[in-house]
């Protein structure tokens, strides 16, 4: 867990030096606007690409419909 903002937990999802030192075709594949995670406490799920993305999300969530 990275943080709980206003009731969700938000993690990263996956780590920029992993994908660096492992060059596979399954690190390429990642989205970057999967990159963080935030679930809520009812187990709603949101992604993007930066913590910031994600807490403006959580703040306005009728402009990201």
């Amino acid at each position: 867990m990275i943080e709980n903002y206003k009731g969700w937990v938000i993690t990263l999802t996956w780590d920029d030096n992993h994908s660096f030192l492992n060059k596979s075709v399954s690190n390429i594949s990642y989205n970057q606007k999967e990159k963080w995670k935030g679930v809520n406490l009812n187990g709603k799920s949101i992604y993007g690409a930066s913590l910031k993305e994600i807490r403006h999300i959580i703040d306005y969530p009728l402009l990201h419909k």
